[in-house]
């Protein structure tokens, strides 16, 4: 640290920062702040009493002030972290510059700043270089668009499957996002799907270049695969009549949220196999007639999928299968190879993803 000798001992630094007047406190705010900017502090008593004064300054500070300030330490290591701290949660001014760049915030700190403070301060965080998958998954939590426009934006931004399942589902109606979304190289291409459904004919132009896919095909598919809608449950001519005392019953469940990923695993054990095929149906936002044509291709892999996209445990996977085959549901036994491409249907795909994949397989089989 510049030897603060040359300037003002630590007890003459003490009485200016208890003085009443509020500009003469701004002002040795902003002359300590360019002595901190000037040289890392040591782990001297001096400069442990020269940041505490400075944080008793910054309460009292005008925001110009502490917008000054912390511009000049943002970029700063050796920033005092409880400075750091206090800024990142202050107004957006002052926030902005340390949630940027400041290399003292963790990932800890950044995820409790995304959590606790605004929108404007979630963008920031947002727009920062290389931020993680803890703090895009953080970010992604809140679907708010304007921040995932800056997060898909940023790409030096990582994100997981399931981040990336978020913000295709809320692109839906923003276009922005969607336009920032085709320009990402790492998009999981399980998602393409569902991202060239919601986009209008330009922007599928740029997915098909940008992800090397056939225009008029992949318009075939999603139509078919993620545009289609499930059965209404008073076409009696799809459903005989105690199927669709079944799929009615379903549908209440679902509207009055009481349909559960252990209604459906019940159901299989109790072999009301039509009532199962409905709820998992259900809970997967999977339509019927797609589950059952992909099941009659790949009925392991059919039903991880399913699974998945219903948020049934993984765990619980194995059991249902053993349940359904001896039943007779479907013949295909849980061989070693197939138990391993059924666990890929769990851990390469989102749920929103897995559902994509299911409809895909059922267009697959068309």
């Amino acid at each position: 640290m510049t030897d603060l000798s040359a300037a003002l001992s630590m007890s003459q630094l003490a009485k200016l920062a208890q003085s009443k007047n509020p500009q003469k406190r701004d002002k040795l705010f902003l002359a300590l702040g360019s002595l901190c900017a000037q040289k890392p502090l040591d782990e001297t008593p001096q400069d442990s009493a020269f940041c505490e004064i400075m944080f008793l300054l910054n309460k009292d500070a005008s925001k110009d002030a502490r917008q000054q300030v912390a511009n000049l330490l943002c970029e700063k290591d050796w920033s005092p972290r409880s400075l750091v701290l206090a800024w990142a949660i202050d107004e957006v001014p002052v926030a902005n510059p340390v949630l940027l760049k400041s290399p003292v915030l963790t990932d800890d700190d950044l995820v409790t700043v995304a959590k606790s403070s605004s929108l404007f301060h979630r963008i920031a965080i947002a727009d920062r270089p290389e931020i993680t998958e803890k703090i895009t998954s953080t970010l992604a939590h809140f679907s708010e668009p304007e921040v995932l426009i800056a997060m898909t934006g940023n790409t030096t931004a990582t994100m997981t499957m399931e981040t990336f399942a978020s913000c295709v589902r809320v692109s839906r109606r923003h276009d922005a996002l969607r336009l920032k979304l085709a320009d990402r190289s790492d998009l999981p291409r399980s998602l393409i799907p569902s991202l060239f459904a919601y986009s209008s004919t330009e922007e599928r132009k740029k997915i098909a270049v940008n992800f090397n896919v056939d225009v008029e095909k992949f318009s075939d598919i999603v139509r078919q695969a993620v545009l289609a809608k499930s059965v209404s449950a008073d076409d009696t001519t799809i459903y005989g009549t105690r199927e669709l005392e079944i799929a009615r019953l379903v549908s209440k469940l679902s509207k009055a949220g009481k349909l559960t990923p252990a209604f459906a695993i019940r159901a299989a054990s109790e072999n009301k196999i039509p009532l199962f095929e409905h709820a998992i149906c259900s809970l997967a936002d999977i339509p019927l007639e797609q589950f059952r044509s992909a099941l009659s291709r790949s009925p392991t892999m059919t039903l991880a999928l399913a699974c998945h996209a219903a948020r049934l445990e993984r765990a619980v996977f194995p059991s249902l299968h053993r349940n359904l085959q001896a039943r007779g549901y479907f013949t295909e036994p849980l061989t070693e190879e197939i138990t391993t491409k059924a666990a890929q249907a769990f851990s390469s795909h989102s749920p929103a993803g897995a559902a994509v994949a299911l409809r895909l397989l059922a267009s697959n089989n068309t």
